[in-house]
């Protein structure tokens, strides 16, 4: 059993790592710095490419059209090669999941068939997942944009914000309030597709990193929806949310962990073949001990992770290992990206090298589906 390999992997498995190990090598890092620099172009061809081989759904159940690796434990070896590849676009390439797993919690029979299908073959369809809003961000339960109930359906009206995919997507699921006086209770999920009246979408935000998912502020004047969209039960969507959040968290996790895996692999060469003061700066010891402790985190990260994905796949409890995987993969990927910048000095700090567009990438893993502060704060209540 290889390092690599903490639990035996089969066959499919080592051969599913290494088709997105390859892919990412070929295609995702070569074009990072390009796509970043673009600041807000999706990058649909690279999109196209992965789902030609079966990447962007390799998530979604057979009996849909899809891969069928549903398990958590596979979805992290392959979100981790690809972000290997480039952080943005590695989780680009993977977003149809965010969208299918509350279809996969709430959704009736007919509701899978009608909106996973179209997410799989070699001409997919782009979606999203709506939730935050201007003044809701982590505190999903005091969303206020609203569903209004009407004959055959609802009327939804309100704004969120920072969606990923957003103008984009063909497909959205949407989190609304159909009971104003509840919190949590009041939440309910309706899938929309893109081109219903009333409904549209800003122009792209300025982000700090993961460029290669454009994110927009949507808007929603009186959008119908019939009762047909309407995921689960009224009030129900609160706890789909929760529960696409124990695998999203974990699978983001494992997001960070290939994006600290790349930076530390490049600060790793660069120090083997930099010279300063007659000798390698590896031989270094300020720089020896600094690489170590980002192997040594890297792979205490990627245990926790595969570890908290072992457990959801066995039907065990998982918000708080969710949570703990998360931010530990989080923060290592801020500090293994950060003293991969340390090591190559000057050079780390210019945009001739990756480090430095990695850094500002993994900021986003420490924000994005619940920051770290409010990891902390789930933690605490699960003790």
């Amino acid at each position: 059993m290889s390092e690599f390999e903490p639990w035996p992997l089969t066959d499919e498995q080592r051969e599913i790592v290494k088709l997105c190990h390859d892919f990412a090598e070929k295609e995702i890092r070569p074009r990072g710095r390009e796509v970043d620099e673009a600041d807000v172009v999706t990058p649909v061809d690279i999109f196209a490419k992965a789902a030609a081989v079966g990447i962007t759904d390799f998530m979604i159940a057979q009996e849909y059209g899809g891969g069928g690796y549903t398990d958590v434990f596979t979805q992290c070896l392959v979100q981790e090669e690809l972000c290997w590849g480039d952080p943005g676009i590695g989780n680009f390439v993977c977003s149809n999941g965010f969208f299918s797993d509350p279809l996969m919690a709430l959704g009736t029979e007919a509701q899978k068939q009608e909106w996973l299908r179209p997410l799989t073959g070699p001409n997919p369809l782009i979606t999203a997942l709506a939730t935050t809003e201007p003044g809701s961000g982590s505190d999903a339960a005091s969303i206020a944009t609203r569903a209004d109930r009407v004959d055959g359906g609802y009327r939804i009206t309100g704004q969120k914000a920072w969606i990923s995919n957003a103008g984009a997507a063909d497909q959205y699921v949407v989190f609304a309030k159909t009971d104003r006086n509840e919190r949590s209770k009041g939440v309910t999920a309706f899938l929309l597709r893109a081109g219903a009246e009333g409904f549209s979408w800003g122009q792209p935000m300025r982000k700090m990193g993961q460029r290669a998912i454009v994110c927009r502020e949507l808007f929603f004047d009186n959008v119908f929806v019939p009762e047909s969209d309407r995921l689960g039960d009224e009030g129900q969507g609160f706890y789909g949310l929760m529960e696409t959040f124990d695998i999203s968290r974990i699978v983001l996790g494992a997001a960070a962990v290939g994006a600290s895996r790349a930076a530390y692999e490049y600060a790793l060469s660069y120090a083997r073949n930099r010279t300063q003061f007659g000798k390698p700066i590896i031989e270094h010891q300020a720089v020896a001990f600094r690489l170590a402790d980002m192997a040594n985190r890297i792979a205490s990260a990627r245990l926790l992770v595969l570890h908290a994905a072992r457990l959801i796949d066995a039907g065990e409890p998982a918000t708080r290992i969710a949570a703990m995987a998360k931010l530990t993969a989080s923060e290592t990927a801020m500090f293994v990206t950060h003293a991969a910048v340390q090591t190559l000095g000057g050079w780390g700090y210019s945009r001739e090298y990756p480090v430095e567009q990695w850094m500002r990438d993994v900021k986003l893993e420490e924000i994005e589906e619940g920051t770290s502060d409010i990891m902390r704060l789930v933690i605490s209540r699960n003790l």
